[in-house]
């Protein structure tokens, strides 16, 4: 907020253009799906509260579009593999 009396609205000057590497958003959220227990989940079984609040209330670089809106317009995403010496690693 300092930084915005001063008229600077980014400090790296990133404001559109920029794109999650899909091997690691993928991972994040196999992470949250994986952090809840079943008890957790909405009730039509879609998630838990952390995989849900993963990916509507992460917002992209734009400050507006959620990873689930991401996601939905790139869902590329979900069947990007890690590299065979990450697989193990990243694959939830």
């Amino acid at each position: 907020k300092n930084y915005l009396d001063y008229g600077i609205k980014t400090i790296w000057g990133w404001t559109e253009g920029i794109r999650p590497c899909p091997v690691y958003l993928r991972h994040c959220i196999l992470a949250a799906w994986s952090c809840d227990s079943e008890e957790n989940w909405s009730k039509d079984g879609i998630g838990g509260i952390c995989y849900n609040s993963f990916l509507d209330e992460t917002v992209m670089v734009d400050r507006a579009t959620s990873i689930r809106e991401y996601i939905d317009q790139y869902p590329e995403v979900m069947n990007t593999e890690p590299p065979a010496n990450l697989k193990e690693r990243y694959s939830g």
